[in-house]
């Protein structure tokens, strides 16, 4: 009983954590279902009336091979743009990261307060600028590209002198060409993340299952209807699903800049940081 009373507080956690926005999403997607019987009801009775009678227009063996293969396309959409998500998680956790480790890097240097002040400058404008870029336009910011040109610009100006701090500048200037690739490839993430045909396949999968369930079952019983609530609701969830994840910054599921905001609070609490 341990186990399973573990997993369901488990759940509940993670319930008491759900976005306010998915009572609104699924409250649409749970419209829709319940709406799909009628409509489709409506498409029958003229299918019906140019068929001449109550009988399957498409058999069921044809529809269940179509409905396997749209499956598939649905999981590999799913696959890929999840897995596509978890890499830009990872992507803003390194860039953030780098940032710390060159901000530590950088203290024992003289003459590299300049280079904190910029360090500090840049996490800023991430979080303030270039967070509601990704998230409204898919872009990089512009002023987070000058002020990741300013740390390098104090990168350059410190002059370091003996084999220690000739060991930190190494250091640093690699924790800083980690922060610069990690910014490039979080920019390669912001759209684009499934193969463009995908979505026409996905597209023309969605109406064709519903053109399935109008054919195969001519006569809607209460437990065809049940089944097509069901499946309108699967359906309309998982694209919706795949929609939403296409661009990892920006919708109801989307990366969030806490690693850059509690490193830039972290910064800003060491000792000898500007405040």
């Amino acid at each position: 009983m341990q186990p399973r009373t573990r997993y369901g507080q488990a759940m509940l956690s993670e319930f008491k954590d759900f976005n306010p926005q998915y009572y609104l999403v699924f409250g649409v997607i749970l419209g829709l279902s319940l709406a799909a019987p009628g409509f489709l009801y409506a498409l029958r009775r003229k299918a019906l009336a140019s068929g001449g009678g109550s009988r399957k227009l498409i058999s069921s063996e044809i529809f269940s091979l179509f409905a396997s293969v749209y499956a598939f396309f649905l999981g590999f959409a799913i696959v890929t743009l999840w897995g596509a998500y978890g890499s830009a998680r990872s992507l803003v956790s390194a860039e953030a990261g780098a940032v710390m480790v060159a901000y530590r890097l950088s203290v024992p240097l003289p003459g590299s307060e300049g280079f904190r002040q910029a360090l500090i400058a840049y996490s800023k404008v991430v979080v303030e600028d270039e967070w509601p870029a990704m998230d409204r336009d898919q872009s990089m910011s512009v002023r987070a590209s000058d002020r990741l040109g300013d740390v390098w610009e104090a990168f350059y100006a410190m002059k370091p002198s003996g084999a220690d701090n000739q060991s930190y500048y190494a250091g640093l200037g690699q924790a800083v060409a980690d922060l610069n690739r990690q910014r490039v490839a979080r920019s390669q993430t912001l759209s684009g993340n499934l193969y463009p045909p995908v979505w026409i396949i996905l597209g023309f999968g969605l109406l064709g299952v519903f053109v399935g369930l109008l054919l195969t079952n001519p006569e809607q019983t209460r437990s065809q209807v049940a089944l097509e609530i069901i499946v309108a609701f699967l359906m309309f969830s998982c694209v919706y699903f795949i929609v939403d994840i296409a661009t990892p910054f920006s919708g109801v599921l989307n990366v969030s800049s806490a690693p850059f905001t509690e490193v830039h609070a972290g910064m800003l609490t060491l000792q000898g940081a500007p405040r």
